[in-house]
């Protein structure tokens, strides 16, 4: 079954699949899954020249196939900010059609990066006119960019023990070697980022990531991100500390 399953992660910038869901890749790709990363917004702030771009570009392709996945980048590559437009949302519902994932990964909504922002409203629309226009994936799950980033508004619903992928995360993030997008300084904070989250899911690594869309209908109606990622995939929450004291304790997200 896995070898029939398409997973999609859609990160705005060059990096942030590798770094926001990286682990998680690697492991549905072991499982027999083909993955796919998509940049959206991976507008340059300087301008360089055809050598410098060709280099970054490979410096992308590599780091997702240190990892297992194909990459697609969309847009150009100018001097714009990203912004919530419909022309990008329309630009990420064609991707949807023209891969037709089963399962998709975004950026979570609640971000301090304004690209970050800009594109899970963009993708999360894409979603849901895809629905309208034929397609629609089985799940949707939001991944965390990071501590300066996501972090401070991002409370998991669950958990994935990538200890068996960090080093070759590891070996995607050092690939990047660019203004924006530095490997060292990458995987220095993803290795504080996944220890710190392994703590909580009681495992020495892990990503932490929320459910965007389960599965529609009555009749199929099981999460499968569960039954691929079996013996790595954790609830948050615990029997001392459950998942909805949340819900008592701060406003609703």
């Amino acid at each position: 079954m896995a070898g029939n399953i398409k997973v999609l992660f859609i990160g705005a910038h060059n990096d942030d699949c590798e770094y926001g869901a990286g682990g998680a890749a690697v492991l549905l790709k072991d499982r027999g899954c083909e993955t796919v990363f998509l940049n959206v917004a991976c507008t340059r702030h300087a301008d360089f020249d055809a050598e410098t771009l060709a280099k970054m570009n490979r410096q992308e392709t590599d780091a997702a196939e240190a990892l297992g996945a194909s990459k697609i980048i969309t847009g150009d590559r100018s001097r714009e900010t990203y912004f919530y437009t419909q022309k990008n949302v329309d630009i990420i519902e064609e991707q949807l059609h023209q891969i037709k994932a089963d399962i998709v990964f975004m950026h979570w909504q609640r971000d301090n990066h304004i690209e970050h922002v800009s594109t899970a409203k963009c993708t999360l629309d894409a979603l849901c006119l895809a629905d309208v226009h034929g397609y629609a994936p089985r799940e949707t799950y939001a991944f965390e960019a990071g501590p300066n980033q996501t972090s401070a508004y991002f409370n998991p619903d669950f958990y994935i023990d990538i200890d068996g992928a960090m080093e070759r995360v590891k070996k995607s993030l050092l690939i990047f070697n660019q203004h924006h997008a530095n490997g060292e300084g990458l995987w220095r904070e993803k290795e504080v980022a996944a220890r710190f989250r392994g703590h909580l899911a009681h495992r020495t690594w892990a990503e932490a990531f929320k459910i965007m869309k389960y599965p529609y209908g009555y009749d199929d109606c099981e999460l499968l991100l569960p039954k691929l990622l079996k013996g790595s995939f954790c609830w948050a929450g615990g029997g001392m500390y459950p998942y909805g004291r949340r819900y008592y304790l701060m406003p609703a997200e």
